[in-house]
């Protein structure tokens, strides 16, 4: 995605879409609380609100206007029927490549969302027909106003046909299946436990200033950041340029990026890194005292941060996939917010813990927390590689070297030349 040139019609277009994210999330999560819905109908209400408000306020113009200005493709019927037919069967087989995957690996069968999808299954067939239908109705539109309708899923189609087939469209849609299937679900399920755990525990029922509050509020940013992440895994739709434009292809990238999620991250932090062990920030801070006050506004508003950086994505985020160039938000000041936001957030919250373990723990556990830093330091750069394909990417990134938060701190600490 392009930067475009008119920064002030740029700067309003990012403002209404991180308005219109941070509603649907809002309502998203306040609803379904008000209505006390049970965990999984809890967060299909939270992620249907975000999706509506994506699609009413963000994009509903702009892509009535992209529509109109598409050529209509001078082909026969015959061939645009066949090609969607051809579709619709290779579509059929990536569901039934998820409906096998979500009934063998333990990753799928165990989760709360896939085990909620089953119950909910003999209850919701007419909302599983509608989807049904919308999404045939779908591939019709898209394949009828995309300029390059011959896309993966086509050549997914083809193969189940027999027919010639391209290669790396077919390895396309393999990644990018395995994308949405593991983060949709790991996101559903964060969802899920953690709109139970709100509303079990609301930061607004715990004095302000408190530890409780405090944690509640870390709580509702988790659930905030991950419903967004699940609409955003959703909403990959091609008839608003949010599809996927590429994947990641390299081992290291899908390395570093998959061992910071479940069941990756919790099985090496026990064995290798449990910086997080010991004694903890209480034994060091007095609650309600002024350290505790900083500390834990600071520890808030780098997490605030990290969620920013989220919204601003809208749409279209998602792990290990190129889907449009970010440049709105912090993004503007800093190529990668949340990693660096969440990493300071981590690094204040064990801080006081760290110290209280003594000088030798400490340290170790402080190597440990590095380790971690680390690794997304080196996700950070995965990404860069990935996206440094595309020009617009190589743009922005030159941009915020001349521009961005670093150098405008350059520029102020560079002494000034003295005056003759």
């Amino acid at each position: 995605m392009p930067i475009p040139q008119d920064r002030d019609t740029v700067t309003r277009s990012a403002l209404v879409s991180q308005a219109a994210t941070l509603v649907g999330v809002l309502v998203g999560v306040a609803l379904p609380t008000y209505l006390r819905l049970e965990p999984g109908k809890a967060m299909a209400l939270a992620v249907f609100c975000l999706l509506l408000a994506w699609i009413v306020v963000d994009h509903a113009l702009t892509a009535r206007s992209t529509w109109a200005s598409r050529r209509r493709r001078d082909e026969a019927p015959a061939i645009f029927w066949r090609r969607v037919g051809t579709k619709l069967v290779g579509l059929a087989a990536l569901f039934g490549v998820v409906v096998i995957a979500c009934s063998v690996f333990p990753f799928f069968t165990q989760s709360s969302a896939v085990q909620w999808i089953i119950e909910a299954g003999h209850t919701t067939i007419p909302i599983f027909i509608a989807l049904a239908g919308a999404t045939i109705l779908y591939v019709v539109v898209t394949d009828l106003v995309a300029e390059e309708p011959d896309d993966y899923l086509n050549q997914v189609g083809r193969v189940v046909l027999m027919q010639d087939f391209r290669e790396e469209d077919v390895l396309f849609a393999l990644r990018l299946l395995a994308i949405k299937c593991f983060f949709l679900v790991l996101m559903f399920s964060g969802g899920m436990a953690a709109l139970s755990d709100l509303a079990n525990k609301p930061a607004w029922a715990f004095p302000p200033l408190s530890a409780a509050w405090f944690e509640g509020l870390l709580r509702l940013a988790f659930l905030l950041d991950t419903v967004l992440a699940a609409g955003g895994y959703i909403a990959t739709f091609k008839l608003f340029d949010w599809h996927i434009r590429a994947t990641e292809t390299t081992a290291l990238g899908w390395l570093v990026c998959l061992i910071c999620y479940e069941p990756f991250f919790p099985a090496i932090s026990h064995a290798f890194v449990p910086y997080g062990e010991g004694s903890g920030w209480e034994t060091v801070i007095r609650e309600g005292s002024t350290v505790f006050i900083l500390w834990s506004v600071a520890t808030l508003f780098c997490t605030v941060i990290y969620v920013w950086a989220t919204v601003a994505f809208g749409p279209r985020f998602s792990n290990l996939t190129h889907r449009g160039i970010i440049t709105s938000g912090p993004y503007r000041f800093i190529k990668h917010p949340a990693y660096v936001s969440k990493n300071i957030a981590w690094w204040l919250f064990a801080a006081p813990s760290f110290i209280a373990s003594g000088l030798a723990e400490g340290l170790a556990r402080a190597g440990m927390l590095a380790i971690v830093s680390l690794i997304y330091v080196m996700r950070a750069r995965a990404e860069e590689r990935m996206l440094s394909r595309d020009p617009a990417y190589r743009d922005y990134a030159e941009s915020v070297a001349a521009h961005g938060l670093l150098a405008m701190a350059k520029r102020r600490l560079a002494p000034t030349a003295p005056r003759v």
